[in-house]
């Protein structure tokens, strides 16, 4: 009986844990990482709320600077977007990173996609483009950042979202092919 009384403590003591997000990561593994040393942002405003896209500035800044990466104004070597869905669902296409053999060419021949799929109201998605190829070579997703709906009061919003987006760009940049310095 103590035993069973245990492990339902245990139980409900664990259950917030597997509401966790879900971070998911692609890159090209043939990209240059260690050669890329600049970025800037395409743009800073991925998402409805102003306050919520400098938060997501702000925590991937902070993450390429910890790899080395200096932020710069003009002609970068990784340009960065990205895009919060908050109040509705967006469709993105799908990049695949790799080769296929093709038998019309001699090598190796990068594959291309034209997939979309639904990103999930919640979602946070981060690209990361080769500047000089214009082609994305690292993409991450994570679900359940932004766990409440819009509303009038920006800042509440953010205030609400802010620890969730640290943590889920946290988790993105830890499959980041070039590690901390």
């Amino acid at each position: 009986m103590k035993s069973a009384l245990i492990l339902a403590v245990i139980f409900l003591a664990c259950a917030p844990l597997a509401y966790a997000q879900k971070v998911t990561v692609k890159y090209d593994k043939a990209a240059p990482f260690a050669g890329y040393k600049t970025y800037m942002f395409q743009s800073e405003s991925g998402t409805r709320n102003p306050i919520v896209g400098q938060l997501i500035v702000a925590a991937v800044e902070r993450e390429l600077n910890a790899r080395g990466l200096i932020k710069v104004d003009a002609n970068p070597d990784l340009r960065i977007s990205f895009l919060a869905a908050s109040g509705m669902n967006l469709q993105v296409g799908e990049v695949k990173f790799g080769y296929n053999v093709n038998p019309a060419y001699e090598g190796l021949v990068p594959t291309a996609g034209t997939a979309t799929w639904d990103v999930t109201t919640g979602t946070l998605l981060i690209d990361l483009f080769d500047h000089k190829t214009d082609r994305v070579v690292f993409r991450g997703t994570a679900k359940d950042v932004l766990e409440h709906a819009p509303s009038a009061d920006m800042a509440a919003d953010a205030k609400l979202v802010s620890k969730t987006i640290n943590k889920g760009i946290s988790k993105i940049f830890k499959k980041y092919p070039q590690k901390p310095q």
